[in-house]
């Protein structure tokens, strides 16, 4: 299948639901509307055909929640068509009802993915918010429908859906908090959450806020906003990057944003706030319990705050040294591997057929520094090479450190073998400048270097391209003239 432009995905939505905005409850609306909707359920499985990998899943209960929507509508036409008007409640519902769930499945399984072991604090944050969402609905929307009206199905199915949007709430309250990239289809995300949430409250608000006869037709001035938020969970799919929506952001340091804070004091003060306001009379107490609640919450997020900022400080420490080589500050051999099998998956997905290429390199000349000048001035060498190396690299490359006197360079930027024996000569010329310490040593050392791409490669993965690139070093480096000598100054 040809690639559809993920932004041209909502402008479609849009001209397809304009008409019901205009021309709210006509045949022309309503068959706009179907169209379109049909039409994006269409593209969100054929996408999925495409996609492979663990995200897959969570992309295909997001458009199975779309699919089950679609069919509601579907549903809820032929019911129309067969038995005439259709009452407040009908078997379209359940399928309408069911769609939540499946969306907040698919949100929270990509989430999991890309911050497999740190949800913890996203969950219990996301949860604390969704508690007041979820009292603002019973208290404003639930409670009212249920007071005015005798206890039955219909009002027991119209309660439902506020607490799918709650559901909502929390799912894309866990997306938004949790860490990594907020780039790429996770915008959509984020996007189609807010606008679905928006529409959903606007709908059930409606019945509160104009009489029974135009109901139905403000109701349908709606279906425009749903499908434009239903376009934007397809466009999540359909981006480019949809398959990388799993990977950890490790570029940024993952720290407690200030609007976190804020909505958790929401959270914090909001229902001791609607409690008090209800229970006491007169100006003075009301102003007086909002300002003790106020000054009470910012006294216990000051004090949250700190703690978590020194709990980041460790954490961040830890992660570092987890995945890098703590003399030279490159990536070690566990995190090049994870870069190195993104990079493959990438390559799978996309059908690169040079990329990603990768760099080995070894110095010549390391032994004799360490055996003539002891290992304090072998370890100044190989921080001064890897201070050179990282000045080397450009955006999107990986440097590592394997152990010893080997680096690898990971590239994804490279099409052809002119443009990596470039980078190649660049990594060799690392060494025409000797390492000079102080000001009375100086220490010639070279690099050979090993080259392998993975289009050329018959066996597609980590292992198979480390040897090849390993194999290409050494039989570089049997060519080679003897390491140059030592020189001291």
């Amino acid at each position: 299948m040809r690639r559809v432009p993920a932004v041209l995905v909502p402008v479609f939505a849009a001209v397809c639901g304009l008409p019901a905005a205009f021309l709210p409850g006509s045949t022309f609306a309503h068959v706009s509307y179907l169209i379109g909707f049909s039409t994006l359920v269409g593209l969100g499985w054929a996408r999925l055909r495409m996609l492979s990998g663990p995200q897959r899943t969570g992309y295909a209960f997001i458009v199975a929640a779309l699919s089950v929507w679609l069919t509601g509508d579907l549903l809820q036409d032929a019911l129309r068509w067969l038995t005439g008007p259709v009452g407040d409640v009908s078997p379209a519902d359940l399928l309408w009802i069911s769609g939540y769930p499946l969306l907040g499945i698919g949100l929270v399984r990509l989430v999991r993915l890309r911050a497999p072991t740190r949800l913890r604090e996203a969950v219990l944050d996301a949860l604390a918010m969704a508690t007041v969402m979820a009292w603002l609905c019973w208290q404003f929307v639930i409670r009212p429908a249920v007071e005015s009206a005798q206890l039955s199905l219909a009002v027991v199915i119209g309660s439902i859906y506020p607490l799918g949007d709650v559901l909502l709430f929390a799912a894309g309250a866990i997306l938004v908090l949790a860490p990594g990239s907020k780039r790429g289809p996770t915008r959509y995300l984020i996007a189609a959450l807010a606008i679905s949430l928006i529409g959903d409250i606007a709908i059930s608000l409606l019945p509160t806020l104009v009489d029974d006869l135009s109901r139905i037709v403000q109701a349908d001035r709606l279906d425009g906003v749903l499908l434009v938020s239903n376009s934007l969970y397809v466009a999540a799919v359909l981006h480019p990057d949809a398959a990388r929506i799993a990977e950890p952001d490790s570029s940024r340091e993952e720290r407690l944003h200030p609007a976190r804070v804020i909505f958790l004091g929401i959270a914090l003060a909001a229902l001791p706030m609607f409690a008090g306001l209800q229970s006491i009379e007169g100006m003075v107490g009301r102003v007086s319990l909002l300002v003790s609640i106020a000054v009470l919450t910012a006294l216990i997020l000051v004090r949250f705050v700190l703690v978590v900022r020194e709990q980041e400080s460790v954490r961040a420490m830890l992660a570092h040294q987890a995945h890098h080589d703590q003399l030279t500050g490159l990536a070690n051999r566990q995190a090049l591997h994870a870069a190195l099998d993104l990079a493959l998956n990438r390559a799978r997905e996309i059908g690169a057929p040079y990329a990603p290429v990768l760099f080995y390199l070894d110095l010549d000349g390391f032994k004799q520094v360490n055996d003539h000048y002891g290992h304090a001035a072998g370890d100044f060498v190989l921080a001064e090479f890897s201070r050179r190396l990282k000045a080397e690299l450009r955006t999107g490359d990986v440097a590592a450190r394997l152990g010893g006197d080997e680096f690898v360079v990971l590239s994804e930027n490279i099409n052809t073998d002119d443009e990596a024996q470039a980078l190649a000569d660049r990594l060799r010329g690392l060494t025409v400048e000797p390492v000079t310490r102080a000001t009375d040593e100086r220490f010639s050392i070279g690099v050979s270097v090993g080259v392998a791409a993975a289009g050329q490669l018959d066996q597609l993965d980590s292992d198979a391209l480390l040897a090849a690139a390993d194999g290409s070093m050494y039989s570089q480096k049997s060519r080679r003239f003897p390491p140059p000598d030592l020189v001291s100054a």
